[in-house]
C-alpha cells in the first residue's frame, strides 16, 4: 500500500528522464511516489540500457514506487459503484517489487511472460487512442463556434474553449453523466451527482483539452494526414492525458511537459506541481 503517512505524487516519464537519482530519492523523502501502468509499459518497452538507466533513478528501497491502475480501472469501479473512485493511491497494485530491482540491470531480459503483458498493454493504449481520436467528431456539438469558423481563428476559439473545460464545471458534469448513462456497466436507476474528485470527470476535461489540440494543429482532419509516425506521437498524448488525470485526483503532480504544467495549473491551481 501507499504510504499512509505522507502525501503522494504522479511522477511522469518527462520528469523520471530529466532529473538526476538525487532529485528523486528527495523527491521520494516528501512524497511516496507513484506511477501509472501506462507509465511502467513506457519504461519496459525501452532498451536495455534506457530502461536500466530509468529504473536506477527511484529510490534505493524496498518499495521504490507504488503502481496505480489505468483510468479505464478506475472509472468501471465509478460505473459499478455510481460513486467517486477517489484518490489513486487508495487502489494501488500490491506488485512483487523484486522485479524492479532486475529491471536496474542492463544486462536483464525481459522474460516471455513480461513481453506477452506488455503486448496486451499496447493493444489497450491502442483503443485508448482510438477513442481520444473519435472525440474530434464530437467538438463541432461540444463547441460549436467551430463549426463555421476559418481556420485561422482556431487558435482564439481553442483557448476559449479551454477556459470553459477548466472552469465549467456544469459543462463537463453534463459530459460525464453522458458518458455514465450510456455505458453498459452503469446499472444504477439515476447517477450520483459527479464532480471533480471523479475520474469521468478528470478524464473528459483531459481528452477534450488534447482533441482541442488536435483539432487546432490538423483543421483539415486529421484521417487524410494520419501516419504511422503521427499515430503514435498520439499514443503519447494518450499517456501524457493518463498521467494529468491520476495527478489531478491524487493532487500533487511531477512533470517537465510544458503543455502539461499549464493545463495543470488552469485545472489544479491549489495542486502540488514540481517541474
Amino acid at each position: 500500500m501507499s504510504n499512509a503517512l505522507k502525501s503522494n505524487v504522479v511522477v511522469d516519464k518527462s520528469y523520471l528522464q530529466a532529473v538526476s537519482k538525487a532529485k528523486m530519492t528527495e523527491l521520494a523523502s516528501a512524497h511516496g511516489l507513484l506511477m501509472t501502468d501506462g507509465m511502467l509499459y513506457e519504461l519496459v518497452k525501452g532498451t536495455d540500457v534506457d530502461r536500466a538507466g530509468w529504473f536506477y533513478k527511484f529510490p534505493d528501497a524496498a518499495r521504490p514506487f507504488e503502481l496505480i491502475p489505468s483510468p479505464g480501472v478506475l472509472m468501471r469501479h465509478e460505473l459499478q459503484n455510481n460513486v467517486a473512485c477517489g484518490l489513486p493511491s487508495s487502489h494501488v497494485r500490491n506488485i512483487d517489487h523484486s522485479s524492479t530491482a532486475l529491471y536496474r540491470d542492463h544486462g536483464y531480459s525481459i522474460p516471455a511472460d513480461l513481453i506477452k503483458a506488455r503486448e496486451g498493454k499496447r493493444d489497450e493504449i491502442d483503443e485508448d487512442t482510438d477513442l481520444m481520436l473519435s472525440l474530434i467528431d464530437s467538438i463541432p456539438a461540444l463547441f460549436p463556434e467551430f463549426e463555421l469558423a476559418h481556420e485561422k481563428h482556431y487558435i482564439a476559439l481553442r483557448l476559449k474553449a479551454q477556459d470553459k473545460i477548466c472552469t465549467n464545471v456544469d459543462f463537463v458534469r453534463s459530459g460525464a453523466e453522458f458518458i455514465v448513462k450510456q455505458s453498459p456497466f452503469f446499472s444504477s436507476a439515476n447517477v450520483a451527482r459527479i464532480d471533480h474528485e471523479w475520474i469521468t470527470f478528470r478524464w473528459l476535461q483531459v481528452a477534450l483539452l488534447f482533441v482541442l489540440d488536435l483539432k487546432v494543429r490538423y483543421p483539415g482532419g486529421i484521417a487524410s494526414v494520419m501516419t504511422p509516425k503521427l499515430r503514435e506521437s498520439i499514443r503519447h498524448d494518450v499517456l501524457d492525458a493518463q498521467y494529468l488525470m491520476m495527478a489531478l485526483l491524487e493532487g500533487a503532480f511531477a512533470t517537465k511537459e510544458k503543455k502539461l504544467c499549464e493545463w495543470w495549473m488552469k485545472l489544479k491551481p491549489d495542486g502540488v506541481l514540481y517541474s
